[in-house]
C-alpha cells in the first residue's frame, strides 16, 4: 500500500509565533552569521546526500559515505538556524542522553556542477568510518525523496553536551493526556474525509470516533510531559478538507501535551529524533525530523530543535524542488 506523505498543517499560534526559518519572511536567504567562541553548534550526521542523490536500483544501501550537517546554533538566548560554519569541529555524538562518540568533521568545498537536494553548507567527516556509530537498521523514515533505506540521524553537539535531564523515554501516555490529544485532533483536521472506491473523497465529513485514533508512539519525560505520534486506525484513504485544499492524511499526526495545559498539534509525518541539554543549562531541548509534502513527495524537508520547555522552537527547514 502506498504509504502518503502529507504536508505539515498549519502550527498553532502557541508554536507559530515562536518559529525560526533559514529563509527570511520575503523569501530571501539569511546572511551567514559571525561566529564566536562562544557558541554552540548542533548538527545532524546523515547519509551523504550527494551518494543518495546519484544511487542506481542496483547499487547497495545504505550509502558508503556520511556526512554532517550543521543545523542549529545558540549565542546568547536563543537558538537558530546556521546559515555556514566554515570552521573544522570535533563533535559529541549525543543518543538517549548517552554519549556515542566523537566524530571531527570540516567544511566540505561545493562543486557548481553538484545538483544535489538539500542542505549546501556539510560538512565532511574525517574520522575513519568504522568509528562513526550508528543507531538501528537503515529504513525509509528519514529518506525524504530518495526512495532508498537510510541511516538514522544522528544528533552531535560542538560541545561535550548529550546528558538528558528532562529524562525523556518511551512512556504510554495519561488517560487525561490521551484525552487532551484527540480533543486536539478534532480540532486541527476539522473536516475529514474517507474516500469511495475510486479514492475520490466522500462530500460528507466523517465524525471520527475515539477509538479511530491511537497511539502508534508516546514518550513523557519527568515533568509529566508528552510527546504523542498518532494515528488514525482504519486508514484506507483519508483526506482533511480546508476549502479547496485536500490534505492527504496517510501518515501519523504528532502532538505535545505539557502538564495541565491542553495538548499542541506539531505536524503531521515529524519523527522525534532525540531529547538532550544541548547548551548545558540544565533544560532538555528536543530535536524533530519533519518530512513535509500534500501527497507521495517530500516538498519541504529539515529539523526543528524545540527548547525552553517547548515554548520556543528553531527551524532548519530546505525546499526540495
Amino acid at each position: 500500500m502506498l504509504i502518503h506523505r502529507p504536508t505539515l498543517l498549519v502550527c498553532c499560534a502557541f508554536l507559530a509565533a515562536m518559529c525560526v526559518s533559514f529563509w527570511r519572511s520575503d523569501g530571501s536567504e539569511r546572511l551567514p552569521q559571525e561566529h564566536t567562541a562562544n557558541a554552540v553548534y548542533v548538527g545532524l550526521l546523515e547519509d551523504d546526500r550527494r551518494q543518495l542523490e546519484h544511487l542506481g536500483p542496483k547499487d547497495p544501501t545504505p550509502v558508503a559515505n556520511r556526512t554532517i550537517t550543521p543545523a542549529f546554533e545558540k549565542d546568547g538566548s536563543e537558538w537558530k538556524p546556521v546559515a555556514i560554519l566554515n570552521q573544522r569541529i570535533t563533535w559529541t555524538i549525543a543518543f538517549d542522553g548517552k554519549k556515542l562518540g566523537e566524530v571531527e568533521s570540516e567544511p566540505s568545498p561545493q562543486v557548481a556542477s553538484e545538483k544535489v537536494t538539500g542542505p549546501t553548507n556539510i560538512h565532511s567527516i574525517l574520522t575513519p568510518a568504522a568509528q562513526v556509530p550508528s543507531i538501528g537498521k537503515p529504513q525509509g523514515r528519514f529518506n525524504g525523496n530518495f526512495g532508498n533505506p537510510v541511516r538514522r540521524p544522528l544528533v552531535v553537539v560542538s560541545r561535550p553536551y548529550f546528558s538528558d535531564p528532562d529524562h525523556w523515554t518511551a512512556k504510554e501516555p495519561s488517560p487525561r493526556a490521551m484525552a487532551e490529544v484527540r480533543a486536539s485532533f478534532r480540532k486541527t483536521l476539522r473536516h475529514l474525509r474517507q474516500c469511495d472506491a475510486s479514492g475520490e473523497a466522500l462530500k460528507d465529513d466523517w465524525k471520527i470516533p475515539d477509538s479511530e485514533i491511537i497511539v502508534s508512539k508516546s514518550y513523557g519525560s519527568r515533568k509529566r510531559e508528552f510527546v504523542i505520534e498518532t494515528k488514525v486506525l482504519h486508514n484506507r484513504c483519508l483526506f482533511n478538507v480546508d476549502g479547496d485544499d485536500f490534505q492527504s492524511l496517510g501518515g501519523n499526526q504528532l502532538f505535545y501535551v505539557p502538564l495541565d495545559h491542553q495538548a499542541v498539534f506539531l505536524g503531521l509525518q515529524w519523527e522525534m529524533l532525540d531529547a538532550g541539554d544541548y547548551d548545558g543549562d540544565g533544560k532538555s531541548e528536543v530535536i524533530f525530523y519533519i518530512a513535509e509534502g500534500k501527497d507521495v513527495d517530500v516538498e519541504r524537508e529539515g529539523y526543528v530543535l524545540f527548547y525552553d520547555d517547548f515554548r520556543r522552537n528553531a527551524r532548519f527547514v530546505w525546499e526540495n524542488h
